[in-house]
């Protein structure tokens, strides 16, 4: 095989949206693998960059050209091949004319699943040279891409994402003759703006490896990762030397590293003043509108200023900071005026308001979803206190919840909702409990997001999200596939995590009876076809959230199979089980469960049995052994309990005849057998245990 070399291919276009960039490379890279292994190139690897006006990929170790390829083929039978002269016959040279040999390189054998000799030859391709591939593959593969917004620009009938003003396409030091709409590749390419102001011609790329330094050179940093590292190093620099810490935010510094070609990131400051906002207003304020982090001092209280990205190696004359600062003041006095005219009448003023605003059009406005959330509020909050005034305020909450939505900050800022309704209560003057139940009840938005720091606010976030949940599935929109309305899946995991996390003793079942009560007449699916699906529907994140937690394949599978409405007892249950997980005798145990439900598949067995007709000593041990177990109660000591039952169980097995001819044996056998099965299926189904 040829030697090795890389292969580097860069699309330079107009500006492309941040959201197509790694999308786009991404799958680039798996066409341009699936069609490197189908050539028989095997690359060592294969990397992608991109930039706002750049994809590029960059294949190391690939062959300078494709292996030779031998091939098989079988023809007629020798007899039809050869006459009875030794000559060839005309369907002999034809068959050898046919894969351009010689009849002399044809040869007889008798291939696998043939009776009789035939005539075989073996056709050796040669290897084509891998640059002259590339030139064929390259144009479809990237005509292939899938762009969801494509544009056509001029006469021409290529569609891309943003039109490709140049190509670099190399293979070790030689241009791959590509052309894509009009463009055909060199091997150079353009660096930032700002730098070719003072050197006017492209930049060359003398060979794939020198990529990187080359456009470093000339102001652009291809690398996603090298400018994501770089701008989260800069963003620390920076705000120590103000005697802070940045206010973390992992999708605006992504946001940040795929939109800009230079990773330099400049402070700003605004005036002290703006700090009487509350500090969500001003970290949503700083990143929405101008892509900018806070810094926050050691107390947690924001520091007056800002880090942003310049996208240039310097700011010499300071008129990014200048340019930012004096946008972002603009936006501040925004939010100072949203968030004064908002106070000037109170949060309840709003709460007629939300009458005509839709919540779904089966369930009606968002004053509907207020008095559903209030009604399961009273009737949980009733089952997890006796303080009637913690049940009142856990009331006020409910029905105060909704009402930022009609408010001029949620107006500008949707992401606001719940913490601005907070915010309001919390100048009102509002119990604790109440404002921060409102401010915190959306949470958990997402898999990494906390639950809410108070039980009122886990109570009506559990509300909130019930209410959707059961709401939406009493009115046939159910989660399908990639299709989730109204995020229900993550309202449901939302359910979930506040119980396993709190440790409440609501069941799914309860939860779901009492959210279609308060849909009521609203619901247009029959009750019982609803609760089974929001059953299935609960068990499937019930078990998310054990993958979740960490519980390991077998814990899960057997826990889950033993029961998993009564969360807390599921949790006690996975945490004994992955704390015996490593004792030998669970295997032995396991083994053993597998063979108690075979013998009982077919069996009706009692649970009573006369200990006295029991005649062996190994089914009299493990008869004691049973009244053992049924007497413990605890989650740990019960799995000791049946961890000790993994050798008298082998020995039953081995010495014990249970279908015997006896029939009042048999059945006092049977049902000792389906009383330990019993006992085991308390902790875990075993015959699920791998």
């Amino acid at each position: 095989m040829s030697a090795t070399k890389t292969f580097l291919l860069e699309l330079h276009c107009e500006e492309i949206p941040a959201r197509f960039l790694q999308p786009l490379a991404d799958e680039f890279s798996t066409a341009l693998s699936a069609w490197i292994q189908g050539q028989g190139l095997a690359a060592a690897s294969l990397e992608s960059f991109y930039s706002p006006r750049k994809l590029a990929w960059r294949g190391i170790g690939l062959p300078g050209s494709q292996p030779d390829q031998t091939d098989t083929q079988v023809g007629p039978p020798q007899r039809m091949c050869v006459g009875e002269d030794g000559q060839p016959t005309i369907q002999g040279l034809k068959f050898a004319e046919k894969w351009g040999v010689a009849f002399s390189a044809v040869r007889f054998e008798q291939p696998a699943g043939k009776k009789e000799p035939c005539a075989v030859v073996t056709i050796t391709k040669q290897g084509r040279p891998t640059v002259d591939l590339l030139a064929e593959a390259l144009p479809g593969l990237i005509a292939g891409l899938h762009v969801p917004k494509a544009m056509r620009w001029g006469s021409s009938e290529f569609e891309f994402v943003r039109p490709i003003r140049n190509i670099l396409c190399l293979f070790g030091d030689q241009v791959v003759p590509i052309t894509v709409d009009g463009v055909a590749a060199t091997d150079s390419t353009w660096g930032h703006r700002l730098y070719h102001r003072q050197h006017p011609g492209p930049v060359r790329i003398p060979t794939p490896e020198s990529y990187e330094s080359a456009l470093e050179t000339a102001g652009v940093v291809v690398s996603v990762e090298a400018r994501r590292t770089r701008i989260a190093q800069q963003l620390e620099t920076l705000a120590a030397e103000a005697k802070g810490r940045v206010v973390a935010d992992a999708e605006l510094l992504d946001t940040l590293a795929e939109i800009v070609e230079f990773p330099k990131i400049v402070r700003g400051d605004f005036p002290v003043d703006f700090l009487e906002l509350p500090k969500e207003v001003l970290v949503t304020s700083l990143r929405e509108h101008q892509k900018s982090f806070c810094i926050e001092g050691p107390g947690g209280a924001l520091l007056p200023h800002f880090l942003t990205a310049a996208n240039r190696t310097d700011d010499p004359a300071g008129f990014v900071k200048a340019g930012n600062e004096w946008v972002l003041k603009a936006r501040l006095y925004d939010a100072r005026f949203f968030f004064a005219e908002d106070r000037k009448h109170p949060l309840s003023d709003r709460l007629e308001k939300l009458k005509a605003l839709t919540f779904q059009r089966e369930l009606g406005s968002y004053h509907d979803k207020t008095g559903r959330v209030v009604a399961l509020t009273k009737a949980l909050a009733t089952k997890l206190s006796k303080d009637d005034e913690h049940i009142d305020r856990a009331l006020e909450a409910a029905r105060m919840a909704k009402c930022d939505l009609r408010t001029l900050m949620v107006g500008e800022f949707p992401e606001l909702q719940g913490v601005m309704g907070g915010e309001y209560l919390k100048h009102e003057g509002a119990h604790e409990e109440v404002w921060m139940a409102v401010k915190e009840h959306y949470r958990p938005i997402g898999a990494d997001d906390a639950v809410p720091s108070t039980p009122m606010g886990c109570l009506l976030s559990l509300c909130d999200k019930l209410d959707t949940v059961a709401g939406c599935f009493a009115v046939g929109l159910i989660p399908s596939g990639s299709k989730d309305p109204l995020a229900l899946r993550r309202a449901g995991q939302g359910i979930v995590r506040i119980l396993w996390e709190r440790g409440w003793a609501f069941t799914p079942a309860d939860l779901i009876a009492a959210g279609l009560r308060v849909v009521g007449t609203r619901a247009t699916k029959p009750a019982p076809e609803t609760t089974e699906a929001l059953l299935t529907f609960f068990k499937d994140r019930v078990a998310y959230q054990l993958e979740q937690a960490g519980y390991a394949g077998s814990v899960r599978r057997s826990a889950l199979a033993a029961g998993w409405e009564d969360l807390a007892d599921l949790k006690a249950r996975c945490e004994a089980l992955s704390a015996f997980a490593e004792d030998v005798r669970f295997a032995s145990l396991a083994q053993s469960a597998k063979r108690i439900g075979n013998i009982l598949k077919d069996e009706l067995a009692s649970g009573d049995f006369d200990s006295a007709l029991l005649t062996q000593g190994e089914e009299k041990v493990l008869a004691e052994h049973l009244g053992r177990l049924e007497a413990t109660a605890d989650q740990k000591a019960l799995l000791g309990a049946l961890a000790e039952l993994a050798e008298p169980l082998e020995a039953f097995f081995n010495a014990v005849m249970v279908k015997c001819d006896d029939p009042a044996l048999r059945a006092a056998r049977l049902s000792l057998l389906h009383r330990l099965r019993q006992a085991f299926l308390r902790v875990a189904d075993f015959s699920l245990w791998q």
